[in-house]
């Protein structure tokens, strides 16, 4: 069963910042202050799902700089993996985009995050280029950033928002 996707909003910031956790290792987990201020600004837009507890099990969440959006973050529970929720909340995102007139998704993952490259590749996104040693790891080792994008014309004006 799929879940319903809806907006997030600071009230969502804990629960946000917990999911990340999950999913990140801890250097690179956003604060529940730093969610709070994202979902303040008129510019992003966050899309959750949740399971039946209401749980907060799956987030996108996006920066729009027209004709762009840009992805800041994206994350699933571990448990609510290979399920389809990341494909089914891309595709709630850029169905929202529509109205906003939006022409590309873009992104940048870290080079050593195969799993993620492999789904944004399957979901249609190409790779635009590399920043070389983009990303600090603990220990300081460095990891080069992918960038990837995908057209997202022809979804103006179809959101069900």
């Amino acid at each position: 069963m799929t879940q319903p996707l809806r907006l997030l909003t600071r009230e969502d910031a804990a629960a946000a910042h917990a999911l990340h956790a999950l999913c990140f290792p801890p250097d690179e987990v956003w604060s529940a202050w730093a969610f709070q201020d994202t979902f303040a600004l008129t510019t992003t837009l966050g899309v959750g799902a949740e399971d039946e507890n209401g749980r907060l099990t799956g987030m996108i969440i996006v920066q729009k700089t027209p004709p762009d959006a840009d992805i800041l973050t994206m994350c699933v529970a571990p448990d609510k993996r290979r399920h389809g929720l990341a494909a089914h909340l891309l595709s709630g995102l850029v169905t929202l985009l529509g109205p906003y007139g939006m022409a590309r998704l873009c992104l940048d993952v870290a080079a050593d995050n195969t799993a993620a490259i492999k789904f944004y590749e399957s979901s249609g996104f190409l790779k635009d280029g590399r920043r070389k040693n983009y990303y600090l790891r603990a220990g300081g080792a460095r990891v080069d950033a992918i960038l990837m994008s995908r057209a997202i014309a022809g979804h103006t004006g179809e959101s069900e928002a």
